[in-house]
């Protein structure tokens, strides 16, 4: 009986120290596994996403090749764009803002992924209730779809998720949580046009952000008239000090933060085809095509804002020529075609909106399912 008991007793001592060894290799690969965003936002996220359409990102990994997934990375800032608007529809200008962004940083803006907010249908219902009355209404699902269908087609939209808006500062909290419990430094950054960066006034501390970037790659900006390369300086900003150039290691690089920033940014670029929107038939396409374009030289500009400049930061991404979308476009250029083509078929409505409108084939077949 004493023979067996020690047999057991050193029984269990191996299955014990084999459970020890196997949970240090648990750990160990926990520890060294990539921490994906995509996997932060479907668990906090989780069933309250109800829109009929697909889970973002759930069918864009298959989009591209040499598509990336977002990776957060401990040891630095991890900086992750807001994007939020009505998009009542969204457009190719809204698009290229959210592209621009995402690979031009720069320097010191280690930017992992953006998260599109639509704003929820009472606010838009609100919005357009003052002198346009009968205006087009896309509803929050369908307005969601629409972009969500068009990044399934454009490299960057693996690192993309779109969201209700109104959900957001519950998601943000979830979010906080488990970067905080798994330490993982993350930033949320906000994207914006140019209408809500301008001389007179910026629209900070949106969602809490700190920093706020725009470009001029959708619309005019009031305060920069040059372009990639260009070494004028911007005009002021009101109550921001001055602007600066910034210089330092290129994004994907260790974060260069806190380098002072006095010159400009060299980053190899991709090209200007964001969308197969423009060349699109009846349905979506299942991948794009996207070609690197030489080294090129960016203006990449930053100001400050509140003590010593430092409280809120404008971070201003300068685009060249041709990257630069119609700056007449705008959401209500769009409904304007629509209204015009009442009497068009799907087919022909959406021949219109290419070019145009994001997902302009399920575009026109809202248009014309509602009417």
């Amino acid at each position: 009986m004493g023979q067996n008991h020690k047999q057991n007793i050193s029984a269990q001592s191996e299955a014990a120290k084999s459970r020890a060894e196997q949970g240090v290799v648990t750990a160990t690969a926990t520890a060294t596994a990539p921490l994906l965003l995509d996997e932060y936002i479907r668990r906090v996220v989780g069933s309250s996403y109800s829109y009929s359409s697909i889970f973002p990102t759930q069918h864009r990994s298959s989009s591209s090749s040499s598509s990336s997934p977002a990776i957060l990375e401990r040891g630095r800032t991890n900086h992750v764009l807001l994007y939020n608007g009505c998009f009542n529809p969204p457009h190719r200008g809204h698009l290229a803002q959210l592209v621009h962004a995402l690979r031009h940083a720069g320097p010191g803006m280690h930017v992992v992924g953006a998260v599109v907010l639509v704003a929820d249908d009472a606010y838009l219902k609100w919005k357009l209730a003052a002198g346009q009355r009968g205006a087009l209404l896309l509803g929050l699902e369908q307005r969601i779809r629409l972009w969500d269908e068009e990044l399934a087609l454009v490299e960057e939209g693996a690192r993309c998720w779109v969201l209700p808006e109104v959900m957001w500062p519950q998601y943000a909290d979830g979010l906080e949580g488990r970067f905080e419990r798994d330490g993982v430094d993350v930033e949320f950054v906000r994207l914006a046009g140019g209408d809500k960066v301008s001389v007179a006034a910026v629209e900070h501390g949106v969602w809490g952000c700190r920093d706020i970037i725009t470009s001029d790659v959708s619309r005019p900006v009031d305060f920069y008239s040059g372009g990639v390369g260009d070494v004028a300086l911007p005009m002021p900003l009101r109550r921001h000090g001055e602007w600066k150039k910034v210089v330092g290691e290129m994004q994907g690089e260790k974060d260069g933060r806190d380098e002072e920033v006095v010159s400009s940014e060299t980053l190899t670029t991709e090209s200007t085809i964001i969308s197969s929107s423009s060349t699109s038939t009846s349905a979506p396409q299942t991948s794009t095509t996207t070609a690197i374009t030489p080294q090129t030289s960016r203006s990449v500009w930053t100001c400050g804002h509140g003590p010593s400049g430092s409280y809120h930061n404008v971070r201003f991404i300068a685009s060249s020529h041709d990257e630069r979308v119609d700056p007449d476009l705008s959401s209500t250029k769009i409904r304007g075609i629509i209204a015009a083509g009442k009497k068009l078929d799907v087919g022909q409505l959406e021949q219109r909106l290419r070019g145009i409108a994001l997902s302009p084939w399920l575009l026109a077949r809202y248009i014309k399912e509602g009417s």
